[in-house]
């Protein structure tokens, strides 16, 4: 386990920083490190987010990885290269702390303050810290105290606080007028044929299939133009297939209501989220039984 200690290079295989800033006097804690929408991390700040993760990493994951822990890969960015664990405990690090920053910044906004009962829980949670093991070796390593570490619960705690509130309020609500609509339809282009001398069916060449794909291509195009389903459907001469619609989740009906025709309204005190609606057309003499799943995301 040392070896691995010595592997992340204290804080600086977790924020990638230079060694010397282990070693400087007590007011480098004090120095911003990084600032995000106004707010300034201290180098402090950061070193025991750090410092909690690498031990609960090493906790986890060190008995099984040993040395080559921190440069396994343990994903891949938007680029496709990999990220390894050192790589991406900086990047939680970093992200936890510029969340924090911003929703605490806010606390005035939403009313929020800590109660007695929570500056009480706080306080022990301090204690219990600073008497475990894992918490005695952060405040050693990063030379924080016991209010700093107080300090760091209560913004953590606040900003917990802060995101329940804008939660809270950002109940999506939408008026009677302005209730949104879409509305489902399946135009078949078969890709079957009858046989003019037997009667059965068959199916239709490559070069007829390409032309229904190119049809079905082109009376796509002229319905995201503007053009109504039912005159492109008689421009191609084919049907638009009857289907049933069904609201799934007991919430989702309250709100959501599909006509027959496959008109979706959507009703006013309906909560964020992703609602589901199932879609399914019943077989004919040229087309397969389909199922789809139509998401509706409300924001």
């Amino acid at each position: 386990m040392k070896k691995l200690a010595k592997k992340l290079l204290c804080l600086t295989a977790v924020l990638a920083l230079t060694l010397s800033l282990f070693t400087g006097c007590k007011s480098k804690n004090e120095k911003t490190l990084f600032e995000y929408a106004g707010q300034k991390v201290t180098f402090q700040e950061a070193h025991v987010y750090a410092r909690i993760m690498q031990y609960q990493a090493e906790a986890q994951y060190g008995a099984y990885f040993g040395d080559s822990m921190w440069s396994m890969q343990v994903g891949t960015d938007s680029k496709g290269k990999k990220i390894t664990m050192q790589q991406s405990v900086k990047d939680s690090v970093i992200n936890q702390l510029k969340q924090i920053k911003v929703l605490a910044a806010h606390a005035d906004d939403y009313n929020v303050k800590l109660t007695k009962s929570e500056k009480k829980q706080i306080k022990e949670s301090v204690t219990a810290f600073a008497k475990d093991s894992t918490g005695k070796k952060v405040m050693k390593k990063t030379e924080a105290d016991k209010d700093t570490i107080q300090k760091l619960y209560e913004e953590s705690t606040i900003a917990s606080k802060v995101m329940q509130a804008i939660t809270k309020k950002a109940n999506v609500t939408v008026s009677d007028d302005e209730a949104k609509t879409v509305k489902v339809y399946k135009l078949v282009f078969t890709t079957k044929t009858t046989d003019s001398k037997t009667g059965k069916e068959k199916d239709m060449t490559a070069a007829e299939k390409k032309d229904q794909l190119k049809k079905a291509k082109s009376a796509l195009k002229m319905i995201k133009k503007g053009q109504s389903v039912s005159s492109v459907a008689k421009k191609f001469s084919v049907k638009v297939a009857g289907a049933t619609y069904t609201v799934k989740g007991k919430k989702a009906k309250k709100y959501i209501k599909v006509s027959k025709k496959g008109k979706v309204t959507v009703k006013k005190g309906i909560k964020k989220g992703t609602y589901k609606i199932v879609i399914k057309v019943k077989a004919t003499k040229n087309t397969k039984a389909g199922k789809k799943v139509v998401k509706i995301v409300i924001k």
